[in-house]
This record gives structure tokens, C-alpha cells and sequence, in this order.
């Protein structure tokens, strides 16, 4: 009992708690994974760290090393000879994703049906903790941790996923590519960002990159309302496959972040300094997305394929993974108030309030969208443009203006707080 008090394991050599650190650590990357609104100012810190800590000649310094595979379900099967129970048909039911909305017109469900999921959800779960816990190679409380976390991962995913696929179901009924209604043209006409690029040798030779304030704040892209209509949708494409791979997306930026054989350089990216990484994995994912999203496009590929990842624009992989975690932050609270639209209509003073500025709750959806779709993705920002992250970026550009714009009040009326916590 002594040897575990506090001052008991400061008095000991580092070397001797290399198994603690490294649990802790390895503890810390694998909850911001599930959690990635958590440690939102220490998880950078602690990724630096542990990047620093895997250089040779730190590593060497410490005498043991501070890393420590994450934790997966799988290997923790393998490790135990139950892979059964990934293939045991029951699990699919003990780890589904119940929403209490239907996803193809996303109305509220009714309690006593989402209840009869649960119910039937835990039911399962206590017949595979009975086969696989009491009766199998397991504990009862790992068969619950492992149930437990895949279930959270697939409620993670779908939880990103759902409202990107919303957003193309609205882009989809709302609009044609092949018909323009002059009220909510996606028609754009772009101006010039004043002769810079982040191609430019000269541009680049200065630490500048698309980060610095050479961009403009206005639309940066010329396209048809034919051409629009298919730039978003092939964005909102890829970014649903993005989100259904979050979790291998994570792993592999862990792995790239803390790779051994790649090391980091410190460049001036126009925002200070930061470190710049190959992200050999992260890069693999993306291009294989990428691939997948353009040959299911059915027509020719509108804007860049440049995925920016080790570079001036997108340095590492942390930052490349911080900014897809972004997604679901700005589109979530969007999604949330068309929705919400016909209920917060029932009050007839903010009816009232929408008839008299917008015309109708139809004309007021059709003008959130429409503005969404033309300026969330006109190329603006300070790393905007047609390439892969510039749409991501020209999004979260377009969160920032939401308070200048005529429906701001109508966000507001329905309870709207923002984009950046949590969304009541």
C-alpha cells in the first residue's frame, strides 16, 4: 500500500514508471478520438510533447520511451482469442445508433419507439455479456467496455455523418443543377485575391502560404449555378466519406504525428512558426477517399484535387485533423434550425416575424440554403479556394459572417447560440 502513495512513486527513477506514463498518455489520445470538443487547448500540447519525446536523442535521454499503441477493440480480441464475438450476429443490434429522428426526413420519432430500441439494444448486450463474459474467455465488464465502445464509435460517426447527408438531401430536393431560379441562384462571380497564390516561388520563398492576409473576404471563385450546384455536392460527397472514416482518419494522423522514421521541421507558414510533417498515412486515406468520391461523381471533377497535407497550407497532421473535426460544429446548429423551422413556426409572433421580412418558413429555409451553398463554398477565407481543404475552409469562413446576415434574428429566435459549443 506504501509503495503506491503518491510520494512513493515520485521517489522512483522515471524509467521505473515508463508503463504509467505511457498508459496515461495512451489514455488521453484514444478519449479525444470519441471526444474531440475535449482537451481542446492540452491535446495539441501533449501531441508536441509526445512527438518531441520520440526523437532518438530524447528518447535516449529519458531511457524509455513515452509512447504506447492505442487501444482497439480488435487487438484487444485477438489479445484475449474472442474474436467470435465481432462476428457474433447479435452484436450489430447491441451496437446500432438510435437516433429520435427519422433519417430520411428527419422528424422527431415518437419516445415510445426510440424507448423500445433502447430497450432492445440493452437486451442484446446482456445476451453477449452472458455468452461471452460468464460463459466465454472474457470478463462480463470487458464484453461491456467492448460493446460499450464500439457502440460509442458508431454513434460518433453517425452523430458526423448525419447532418452531411442532410445537407445534401436539402441540396438535392431544394435544387437543380439544371434549373436556375433567379431568387436562389448559385450563380458566383469571383474577384481576384490581388496576384498572390501560394504557388508563387516569391510567395512561398517569404513563409507566406494561402494562411496569410493576401486573401479576400469576398467570393474567389466563377462558377455557374450548374457548376456550383455540382462544386457542393461533390464536396458534401467527400466530406460524408471523411466522416464515416474519422476514426482511421485519427489513428493515422496518431501514427504520422509520432512516427519514428519522419521527423518535423519548424517553417514560417504565415502564422508563426509551426511544424511541418510528411503525413504519409493521412495522405493514403484522403487520396483513397478522394478517388472513391470522383469516380461515384458521374461527371467531370469541379475545382482542385490538391489534398494540402506537410506543407505551408495544412503543416501536420494535427492540423489537418482539426480542421475535419470542424465539420459537424458548423453544419449541426444549421441543420438543427431548418429543422426546427415548422415547430418554431407555431408560434404565430415569430410567424408573423418570417412572413413579414421573408414571405414564407419555405422562403426563409430556401435563402439559408441558398446562401449556404453559394457563399460556404465560394472560395473564401484565408485558405480558401477550389482545393480540398479551401472548401472546408470557405465554410467555416461563412460561420463567421452568420451575424450580418438578413436572417441572423430568425437563427436567434430559435434559440441559436453558436458554433463553436454546445448546441441547445
Amino acid at each position: 500500500a506504501a509503495s503506491s502513495t503518491p510520494s512513493a512513486w515520485a521517489a522512483r527513477d522515471p524509467e521505473d514508471n515508463s508503463l504509467f506514463f505511457q498508459t496515461m498518455f495512451e489514455i488521453g489520445r484514444r478519449n479525444k478520438v470519441l471526444n474531440p470538443s475535449s482537451m481542446r487547448t492540452t491535446y495539441g500540447k501533449l501531441m508536441y510533447l509526445l512527438q518531441d519525446a520520440q526523437n532518438p536523442t530524447v528518447a535516449k535521454s529519458l531511457g524509455f520511451s513515452l509512447h504506447k499503441d492505442l487501444l482497439l477493440v480488435k487487438p484487444f480480441l485477438e489479445e484475449h482469442k474472442c474474436l467470435d464475438l465481432l462476428h457474433d450476429a447479435r452484436l450489430e443490434c447491441a451496437v446500432q445508433y438510435i437516433d429520435d429522428r427519422d433519417s430520411a426526413t428527419g422528424q422527431k420519432l415518437p419516445r415510445d419507439h426510440v424507448q423500445a430500441l433502447v430497450e432492445g439494444k440493452r437486451r442484446v448486450t446482456e445476451e453477449l455479456v452472458q455468452a461471452y463474459g460468464e460463459e466465454g474467455k472474457l470478463k462480463p465488464e470487458d464484453v461491456h467496455r467492448v460493446v460499450e465502445s464500439l457502440a460509442d464509435a458508431i454513434a460518433y460517426i453517425e452523430s458526423n455523418v448525419r447532418p452531411v447527408q442532410q445537407m445534401l438531401r436539402y441540396l438535392e430536393e431544394n435544387f437543380s443543377p439544371d434549373h436556375e431560379e433567379k431568387q436562389f441562384s448559385l450563380t458566383l462571380r469571383g474577384s481576384s485575391r490581388g496576384g498572390y497564390s501560394s504557388s508563387s516561388s516569391l510567395y512561398s520563398k517569404y513563409g507566406l502560404s494561402a494562411y496569410s492576409s493576401g486573401s479576400s473576404e469576398g467570393p474567389t471563385l466563377s462558377h455557374s449555378h450548374g457548376t456550383q450546384y455540382t462544386f457542393v455536392w461533390q464536396s458534401l460527397r467527400l466530406w460524408c466519406k471523411v466522416m464515416r472514416h474519422m476514426h482511421r482518419l485519427w489513428v493515422c494522423a496518431d501514427d504520422d504525428l509520432l512516427s519514428t522514421t519522419s521527423s518535423y521541421n519548424l517553417y514560417n507558414t504565415g502564422q508563426g512558426l509551426n511544424r511541418v510533417q510528411n503525413c504519409p498515412r493521412v495522405r493514403k486515406v484522403m487520396s483513397n477517399l478522394l478517388n472513391a468520391t470522383q469516380s461515384e461523381a458521374g461527371t467531370s471533377w469541379v475545382g482542385l484535387s490538391v489534398i494540402h497535407l506537410g506543407d505551408r497550407d495544412v503543416p501536420n497532421a494535427l492540423i489537418f485533423i482539426d480542421k475535419y473535426t470542424q465539420v459537424p460544429r458548423f453544419l449541426n446548429p444549421l441543420v438543427k434550425f431548418l429543422q426546427d423551422l415548422p415547430e418554431l413556426c407555431e408560434d404565430e409572433r415569430v410567424a408573423n416575424y418570417i412572413t413579414e421580412h421573408f414571405g414564407s418558413p419555405e422562403k426563409l429555409k430556401m435563402t439559408v440554403l441558398a446562401d449556404y451553398f453559394k457563399h460556404g463554398f465560394d472560395g473564401s477565407g484565408d485558405d480558401g479556394g477550389s482545393c480540398i481543404d479551401g472548401r472546408l475552409t470557405s465554410s467555416w469562413n461563412w460561420t463567421s459572417r452568420l451575424a450580418k446576415k438578413p436572417y441572423y434574428h430568425a437563427f436567434m429566435l430559435s434559440g441559436f447560440q453558436g458554433f463553436d459549443g454546445d448546441f441547445r
